[in-house]
């Protein structure tokens, strides 16, 4: 009974899990981090379950009620999906507090993909590994600091 009530509540979450829509003009992987930007995550994602698919990663500022919030992200970059591991480079504004989600887009829809009782089909992830037990992070559980130059993380997906 406990199993199946604690099924419902992460589905009930990951069902409430959206993506926003595409922004003109947003770039793609290295070529997002000229050298001219002064702040830069360099981001490798581990566990990547096949070379299907883009990734996407969206960055999010400090305010807690815009974490994972449907246009409230400041920035979207797409990668070429490889198993295993890829490597990313995302520009951010400034020096600063940020946080960063993610998806494996296997099939191609530009959205998180879930089966028929809202459980997410394809793998996702959070900066700071950030856990998702009965609901999704908190801006503090994901929250990263930026300094000036190369910032490096890792963030493992889960399917």
């Amino acid at each position: 009974m406990l199993k199946i009530k604690y099924l419902l509540a992460i589905m009930g979450v990951l069902a409430s899990f959206s993506f926003p829509q595409a922004r003109a003009g947003e770039a793609a992987g290295a070529e997002a981090c000229a050298a001219s930007a002064e702040t830069r995550l360099r981001i490798t994602v581990t566990g990547v379950r096949s070379a299907k698919g883009t990734l996407t990663l969206m960055l999010y500022g400090d305010r807690d009620e815009d974490f994972l919030k449907k246009g409230a992200r400041l920035d979207r970059i797409r990668v070429p999906a490889a198993r295993g591991q890829v490597q990313a480079c995302m520009p951010v504004p400034k020096p600063g507090s940020y946080a960063i989600s993610l998806y494996h887009d296997e099939d191609g829809n530009k959205k998180l993909t879930k089966n028929w009782v809202g459980l997410p089909t394809e793998g996702y992830g959070f900066s700071r590994d950030a856990p998702v037990t009965y609901r999704l992070p908190q801006l503090d559980e994901a929250v990263i600091t930026a300094l000036p130059g190369d910032n490096f993380l890792t963030i493992t997906m889960r399917y």
